[in-house]
């Protein structure tokens, strides 16, 4: 095992113990929430089978180098698909091989349950992801808006 090795983040499943730090990395993305509810979603996220999320950690207790959620994507016109619902490698963690390795944690999890196609979305704001994908062989297939609507009873 060369130093590099040694020294990268170990790549392990998410448990509810990493909430804070799950939540720490979401708002580095532009979406802030409490430990509390990063909890209650990652237990939700637990529970199913058609959704994982990996981590990769430096140590017990330590802080988180990244995340990558990965879920069953199905859609009536295109059919189903693996689909990357979220990355974050940390700053300080940043041109490591750790986002490599978190989307490389995804395909394999993927793979195992029967895809043999992975899709990620990322945001028109991200520039260094718009280079990151496409070094890891995804090629961009279209670009589209998200529109939102708050419901209210």
């Amino acid at each position: 095992m060369s130093g590099d090795e040694q020294d990268s983040p170990l790549l392990r499943t998410a448990a509810a113990a990493d909430a804070a730090e799950l939540a720490r990395l979401s708002a580095q993305l532009g979406y802030p929430c409490d430990a509390a509810t990063m909890r209650q979603r990652l237990e939700r996220l637990a529970a199913r089978a058609d959704h994982a999320v990996f981590v990769a950690s430096t140590g017990e207790g330590a802080s988180l180098a990244g995340w990558v959620h990965v879920g069953v994507g199905l859609w009536l016109e295109s059919g189903e698909c693996a689909e990357i619902l979220g990355l974050v490698v940390d700053p300080a963690a940043r041109r490591g091989g750790v986002g490599r390795r978190l989307a490389a944690a995804a395909e394999r999890w993927s793979r195992a349950a029967g895809f043999e196609r992975i899709v990620v979305r990322s945001n028109a704001v991200r520039p260094e992801a718009h280079a990151f994908y496409p070094s890891l062989g995804y090629a961009l297939e279209k670009t589209q808006r998200v529109y939102g609507k708050t419901l209210t009873s």
